[in-house]
């Protein structure tokens, strides 16, 4: 039997992009350099930088979720839902308020063409209900009004859509090049809608769905420490009833639960649609505040700051009001 010598066995090891053994060797020197006056330098210069970083925040959709949650580089944030339960609106009032700011934000769509992400900004602009449009019932004028900002909307909130470059943005390949383009070029963050529409590989057709989340997943984990900007990304969720009564975010997450791995913040949107508020469950948060709700009212596309459980029931008995008096009316 032919034996391999350890030069033969590290060159197979290279070329399968495993670790040889001389990249894994540890002595004690570099254990009991720890406490070292390097290494404290090297501590003392990430808690600055750490400071630094959360000195940085950015606003996050509006004053309660910014108050709440740092929105800031070196970061991956989880926004969670089901199918129609406002992915797309989540990720228009993250970049409202920054356009409004001056900032400049990535959207990455494979699913909404971009002239929806630019109307739905415009529409929270001008109070109009986007939904109007998608089904054909808002007035032309209004619907002008609404394209007049695009092109100003447009020099602060780039857009690559469902359909740029042959559908790109549903290729692995076509995202993380999107990505890295951004590096140092003044963005304030990007989002990605949605992370299970990302299925394909160009270089490797013969991938599983969950062989190229996974790697998206990996690679996210490494670009979020390496760039200078957030990154949100939207992920669909099964419903609770469909996993038995599992609550848990991990099992709910479809395709490829690992997902929430690297991210720093996991939250989950809840629209109530009967008392027009939207819950936003934080799941998990390395800041500190997971295990919260923030409740926030939803009007004419946007989610307002949040409520009192005071005004909650204040509004709530408003509408029972309302009811029993349209009752009447009908009676």
């Amino acid at each position: 039997m032919a034996t391999l010598s350890k030069e033969q066995i590290d060159a197979q090891l290279k070329k399968a992009g495993m670790a040889t053994t001389d990249k894994v060797d540890v002595t004690f020197d570099e254990i009991n350099d720890f406490g070292s006056r390097e290494s404290l330098l090297k501590m003392y210069k990430n808690i600055a930088g750490y400071n630094k970083m959360l000195g940085e925040r950015i606003t996050l959709i509006n004053d309660s979720l910014t108050a709440a949650i740092p929105f800031t580089r070196e970061n991956l944030y989880l926004f969670c839902a089901y199918t129609g339960s406002g992915k797309s609106t989540v990720a228009a009032n993250i970049s409202y308020p920054l356009w409004k700011q001056g900032k400049k934000v990535l959207v990455v769509s494979n699913e909404e063409t971009e002239q929806d992400v630019l109307l739905r900004i415009a529409c929270l602009e001008l109070g109009f209900n986007f939904n109007d449009y998608k089904k054909g019932h808002m007035p032309n004028d209004m619907l002008r009004q609404a394209c007049a900002l695009m092109p100003v909307i447009s020099q602060y909130v780039k857009v690559l859509d469902v359909s740029w470059r042959e559908g790109l943005t549903t290729k692995i390949e076509g995202v993380k090049g999107a990505l890295n383009a951004l590096k140092g070029q003044g963005f304030s963050c990007v989002l990605i809608d949605y992370y299970q529409l990302i299925k394909y590989s160009i270089t490797q057709t013969d991938r599983t769905t969950y062989d190229v989340l996974n790697d998206l997943r990996s690679w996210l984990g490494m670009y979020i420490k390496s760039s200078e900007i957030p990154v949100c990304l939207f992920v669909q969720l099964y419903s609770i009833g469909k996993r038995g009564g599992v609550k848990d975010i991990d099992a709910r997450i479809k395709e490829c639960s690992a997902i929430v791995e690297p991210a720093t913040v996991i939250i989950e949107v809840v629209p109530n649609f009967d008392d027009a508020t939207t819950d936003f469950v934080i799941h998990k948060d390395r800041f500190g505040v997971a295990g919260t709700k923030i409740v926030c009212p939803f009007e004419k596309g946007r989610y307002l700051k949040q409520i009192s459980e005071r005004e909650m029931a204040e509004r709530a008995l408003d509408k029972l009001q309302q009811g029993v008096a349209k009752a009447a009316e009908s009676a």
